[in-house]
Order: structure tokens, then C-alpha cells, then sequence
């Protein structure tokens, strides 16, 4: 050991010690070593992880740490974003550069989009995720995916364009929510291009707490919101985004759909002639609304296995892969829920998404309210994107069973059958060219006690 190093310097203070107090120095000595390297390890936490940030910290320690960890962070960016770089740049990679969405308006000159809203970050320690961000999108080697533009088609454009041409509010919010998942990726592209695609009668919206996934789908156009409620290890709670759309956005539908779903121009045109059906009705407040007031429109979904880019890249494509290879699910799944501007979801429980049970008690209960219930599986293609995970993802999930777990400490015993979209007692059927709303007879087992 080479003098004047760490070692000779306790040999020093113990022969120090020895001379002043005697035998007492050596149990000193022995728990000094220790101090020492538990300090050192509590002092290298403090200066270079995110540990303490949360803690109110002293000025004289703020001083201490400030240049070292200012240096670092400017640098290599913080410890957290070193462990997260990876999958940061994987994400990045993997999603195609999309048009900005002043290309994207079916109409020659639509009104103006709302503001994108930017998502709040609990923690911003953002310096390398932004210059890996400018990198891959700098120096992306994939050429940018262009969406095939298409207006509504003949014999829906004009009555869509009459009915909303006096109106400066969309006809849909859309709103979903989803993770970085590196097996989705092309499903979340094609469902970011697909929304899209139906601007400016739909305004699509993504929750979202993670920085990487709200820069991608804000630069795509999409608005992009925090997600204020979460239960079941951090699942979104489905009412609390309802409320925050509702509360933000003015439009005549709003819905939650699946990250998986594809629609077509059929979505625009179902929910114009139910706006036009509804609007003949008398209007009312919240404190005293009807059943039309209170509208709940669900469908079955078609499932279709394998989407590429190519068939999702437009309507037509999607319309035909449904009816070579799609086969349409069974009546007790739903994959969205678009509801009027007065329905109240502040009654609802904190139910979450992707988990049993919430659908078919969504339905259910609107129907016991005496809710418009309406089942638009005749006249909405809502394409599911099955992939090598199946059609029951959701069951495989730890907490597949939170919300049927919740609702029995509510409600005691559920009839999820009345949920069934074969028990909604309205459905949309397509009449001389037009969509109408028609009742239909429900066999007795659907009947709601």
C-alpha cells in the first residue's frame, strides 16, 4: 500500500487515538470504515440518481450536488433516461414518420384544429430522450408512410357535409389509450393513420403518461392528454377520460375505442344520421334529460388476422379485408362506446380498460337507466387487428378479473348477459340508402329485471 493512502491515513488516526484514549480507540476505529463507505454510497445516490429528488433537501446539499449533476445530466443525461435509452430508441425506430396533420383534412378548407395539449410529466429530466428523439427522426432510414387521402364517399358526401356545415364542433371525439409495446407497433401505426384519416368529423386523443409515445402521436397530429386515474398496476380508469374530453372538447359524440380498432367512413356516416334522428327530438339540460339525452352506441367488432400496412392504409382496403378474411366476434364484446355530450359519467365506477366485465356492464346499465342504447353492428366496420396474441388478450392480463371484482362489491349479483349486444333493444339499419334507428324484439333472457 503506497504511502499516503486511504489506509495509512486510519493508520494515523488510530495511533492518534491510541495515544489519547487507549483501548476505546480501537472500537472507534473498527466503525469507521463502515461510516465511511455507507456515507460514500448514500452520497453517490444523492449526486447521480433520482432517489432524492422527491425529498426537500437543504440548500448547503442543492449546492453541493447542483454542478456535478448539472455536468452529468448536459453530458449523458440522467441515470433513469441511461436504463430507459434502449427501449426509447427502439420505439422511435420502429414508428414510420407520419404527415403533419395539416395534410390530413378531407376538406378543401376545414376549420382549424383544436391546440395540441401537452401531457405533464410528474418528472422532466428530458435532455437525452429529446436528443435521441431529434436523432432517429433526423437520420430515420425508413421512407415516411403516406396516408391514402379519401374524402366521404357518394351518397353520404353531401348529406354529411348539410349536416354539419353550419357546425364548428367535430362530430366525435375518439379518444384510447396505449403502452409501448414493441409487439404493436405496426397495429398502434396503422390505428395512428386510421383515426387520422377521418379528421375533421373525428378529433382522435391518446392518454398517455409516457414522454417518448405522446412525442410521436403530437408530431403525427394527434392530441395527446395525461392520464389522471389509474387502478389494477396502473390500467386507465375509463370514466375519469370521458370526464377530461368532455370537459376540454366540445363535440356531438364522444368515445373510448380500443388501441386496436380500425374504422372506416361508415363510423361518420352512422353517427351523422343519429345526430340527425336525435336532433328532430325535443332538446333538454342535464337536470332533466331523455333517454336520447343519454345515448350509448356500441357494435360488435370483426376480427381480422394479420392486418399489413398496405390493406390499413385506407377504407376500401380495410372493407375488403373484413369480408375475405374477417369474421365478426361474438355479442358479448365490445370494443367501443361512443355516448352523447349529456351522458353521465360521473355515476360510473372507477372500472378500467382492457379487463372483463366493464362492456357488458356499460351496457347493462345503461339499459336498466332507460338509456338509448343502440347497437350499430349492421352499419359500423369496427376491424379488429388480431394478432399472435389472440382475441382474448385481456383474459391472460394478472388482473383480468379487477373489474368484475369491483362491480360484485357494488352491485352483489350481475346479469352480464342483459349487456350482450344482442340484448340492446335499438339497432341501425340501412333503409333506402339511409341509416335509421329501429327497435327490435328481444327473446326473453335479455329482458332486464
Amino acid at each position: 500500500m503506497h504511502k499516503g493512502g486511504t489506509f495509512n491515513v486510519f493508520q494515523r488516526y488510530r495511533e492518534v487515538c491510541k495515544t489519547s484514549y487507549g483501548d476505546r480507540c480501537r472500537h472507534w476505529t473498527s466503525r469507521l470504515l463502515p461510516v465511511f463507505l455507507f456515507s460514500s454510497f448514500i452520497l453517490y445516490l444523492f449526486l447521480y440518481s433520482n432517489i432524492f429528488d422527491s425529498i426537500s433537501i437543504p440548500l448547503l446539499f442543492q449546492t453541493i450536488k447542483g454542478d456535478p449533476t448539472a455536468i452529468w445530466n448536459r453530458t449523458l443525461g440522467s441515470l433513469s433516461d441511461f436504463k430507459n435509452l434502449s427501449s426509447i430508441r427502439d420505439f422511435h425506430l420502429r414508428v414510420p414518420l407520419i404527415r403533419s396533420s395539416t395534410d390530413l383534412s378531407p376538406t378543401s378548407n376545414p376549420s382549424s384544429p383544436p391546440p395540441i395539449i401537452q401531457i405533464t410529466e410528474k418528472r422532466t429530466s428530458s435532455i437525452w430522450t429529446e436528443r435521441i428523439f431529434k436523432l432517429t427522426t433526423d437520420q430515420r432510414k425508413t421512407p415516411p408512410v403516406q396516408i391514402i387521402q379519401q374524402n366521404i364517399s357518394s351518397p353520404w358526401k353531401e348529406r354529411i357535409r348539410e349536416l354539419t356545415k353550419n357546425q364548428t364542433k367535430p362530430l366525435l371525439t375518439l379518444f384510447t389509450s396505449w403502452t409501448d409495446d414493441e409487439d404493436k407497433y405496426l397495429v398502434h401505426n396503422l390505428t395512428t393513420l386510421n383515426w387520422l384519416s377521418l379528421r375533421p368529423f373525428v378529433m382522435p386523443i391518446i392518454f398517455t403518461n409516457e414522454t417518448a409515445l405522446a412525442r410521436v402521436c403530437e408530431s403525427a397530429g394527434w392530441v395527446v392528454l395525461p392520464l389522471r386515474v389509474t387502478a389494477a398496476d396502473g390500467i386507465p380508469v375509463l370514466k375519469y377520460m370521458y370526464i377530461d374530453v368532455m370537459r376540454r372538447f366540445e363535440s356531438n359524440f364522444y368515445a373510448y375505442a380500443n388501441s386496436d380498432i380500425l374504422f372506416t367512413d361508415t363510423l361518420v356516416v352512422t353517427l351523422t344520421d343519429i345526430l340527425k334522428t336525435n336532433s328532430a327530438l325535443p332538446t333538454s339540460d342535464v337536470n332533466n334529460s331523455t333517454s336520447q339525452d343519454c345515448t350509448l352506441i356500441v357494435g360488435r367488432r370483426t376480427n381480422v388476422n394479420n392486418i399489413t400496412m398496405e390493406e390499413g392504409l385506407s377504407w376500401s382496403e380495410i372493407t375488403k379485408v373484413a369480408k375475405e378474411r374477417g369474421s365478426l366476434f361474438q355479442s358479448n364484446a365490445e370494443d367501443y362506446f361512443i355516448t352523447s355530450s349529456l351522458y353521465p359519467w360521473n355515476d360510473i365506477p372507477e372500472i378500467v380498460i382492457g379487463r372483463r366485465a366493464y362492456d357488458n356492464w356499460l351496457v347493462l346499465n345503461a339499459r336498466k337507466q332507460k338509456h338509448q342504447v343502440i347497437d350499430a353492428t349492421n352499419t359500423i366496420l369496427a376491424v379488429h387487428q388480431t394478432t399472435k396474441h389472440g382475441n382474448y388478450e385481456g383474459m391472460a392480463k394478472k388482473t383480468t378479473d379487477y373489474n368484475h371484482n369491483l362491480l360484485v362489491s357494488l352491485y352483489k349479483k350481475i346479469q352480464y348477459g342483459w349487456g350482450f349486444t344482442e340484448c340492446v333493444e335499438y339497432q341501425t339499419t340501412v333503409t333506402n340508402g339511409y341509416i335509421s334507428i329501429s327497435s327490435r324484439k328481444l327473446p326473453m333472457y335479455c329482458v332486464v329485471k
